[in-house]
């Protein structure tokens, strides 16, 4: 009698863990399924497609090499120099040369984040001393940077469209 008491308990337990069993697999079932059929119904069907719509409207193409030049000029730009009585201020004015297939596209940037580029420099020539900007080292050190942190700012994939940064006039008084 005691072994057929046994035998039940154990029929129970196995009975119980196959039921559950049962049950967790059909959840592991539903929930592969689920993440099988999303991504259908949600994503379009040619991925292509979507890239192409998502590089139109987030960036620029890549510019051609041979492509012509075009200029986007910035506002001027007057600041007081680092120095221990703020006598001496610099004034400048410059262009963006990119290319001529996407003037347009980038001076709207410009124009959008001229808030924003026209601080961050600003910022960073209030920081310069007089011989930080002097001679023609100290004046390409300053354009590299310009361009270098303008090209980050602006355009977040990864590509420099500004090619240069030209200097229009540098006065240091």
């Amino acid at each position: 009698m005691a072994d057929d008491n046994e035998s039940g308990a154990d029929d129970k337990k196995k009975s119980g863990m196959l039921s559950k069993l049962v049950i967790w697999g059909a959840v592991f079932v539903m929930g592969a399924g689920t993440g099988v059929a999303v991504p259908m119904f949600v994503l379009p069907s040619d991925p292509k497609a979507a890239h192409r719509n998502a590089v139109d409207e987030d960036r620029m193409d890549i510019p051609e090499p041979d492509d012509k030049l075009a200029f986007v000029d910035f506002d001027e730009v007057v600041v007081n120099l680092n120095d221990d009585r703020y006598s001496r201020y610099l004034t400048c004015t410059f262009s963006l040369q990119i290319a001529a297939s996407q003037q347009e596209a980038i001076t709207k940037l410009v124009e959008d984040k001229n808030v924003v580029l026209k601080n961050w420099l600003i910022a960073h020539l209030r920081d310069k001393k007089l011989e930080d900007v002097r001679g023609k080292l100290g004046h390409n050190l300053l354009r590299r940077e310009i361009h270098d942190k303008f090209n980050a700012m602006l355009f977040t994939d990864g590509i420099e469209r500004i090619q240069d940064v030209l200097f229009q006039d540098f006065k240091v008084q």
